[in-house]
């Protein structure tokens, strides 16, 4: 008898910490904005693949220490950057989703990017750093601003994009007023000149675009660089 109740008592236990991770505690799945790789040319187990694994785990280390930085390893080039208003356990949080979601899809591709919400993660077997690429990755906007939306928070947002573009010197941007706010940020790989050159680029993709113009928010990324506004404070998709 006592052990049989032992034995539905660890059936309890089990059920019960299955409910509460599953639903109490439901995993939240990353925000991917886009995720763009190579044809595969690597074979699982190659020296290549190794390289490619070796330089994904240097980035969660290095997470912790710089919310940009470039590595090397054996030929292979590659970069992770945070958006510049992460904390230090958010960056290694981001950039350790961002690899293991590489590495777990990965199918022998010598180059991959993948954006996530809050991290960039890209490498390749061809070196990248400090070249400017204005290749446009993705872009999208809000639902139109209705009827009975204040338009001068709309307003307010467009001018703060050309705002934060223009306010150069630094990787990271941020311009606000009341709820409106508009961000910038290049990789830290680009010079000064190109990352201007990789915003402007996208302020003017961001402003060709139709549906962008009553939208309450909007943002385009590029290979090196994004731009996004809101009229009412969250930035991108999740607003």
């Amino acid at each position: 008898m006592s052990a049989t109740i032992a034995i539905i008592s660890i059936s309890v236990v089990i059920a019960a910490v299955y409910l509460l991770t599953n639903f109490a505690f439901p995993t939240v799945e990353p925000l991917v904005y886009y995720h763009y790789c190579s044809p595969p040319k690597y074979f699982p187990g190659s020296s290549s693949r190794s390289n490619v694994d070796s330089l994904l785990n240097m980035f969660v280390n290095s997470a912790s220490i710089y919310t940009y930085n470039n590595l090397t390893v054996n030929g292979n080039y590659g970069l992770h950057q945070c958006r510049g208003d992460l904390s230090s356990s958010e960056c290694v949080s981001c950039v350790t989703q961002a690899v293991s979601l590489l590495q777990s899809d990965s199918f022998g591709e010598s180059g991959c990017a993948l954006q996530l919400e809050g991290c960039l993660v890209k490498y390749d077997n061809v070196m990248f750093f400090g070249v400017a690429d204005t290749t446009a990755m993705v872009m999208s906007c809000g639902k139109p601003a209705g009827c009975k939306y204040k338009s001068d928070e709309l307003t307010q947002a467009k001018v703060l994009v050309d705002k934060v573009v223009a306010n150069s010197g630094t990787s990271y941007r941020v311009e606000r007023s009341g709820e409106a706010q508009a961000v910038a940020q290049c990789t830290g790989d680009l010079s000064a000149t190109d990352c201007q050159d990789c915003l402007m680029e996208a302020i003017q993709r961001l402003k060709l675009q139709p549906f962008c113009g009553t939208s309450t928010w909007g943002d385009v990324y590029l290979a090196k660089c994004y731009v996004g506004y809101s009229s009412s404070g969250a930035i991108g998709e999740g607003n």
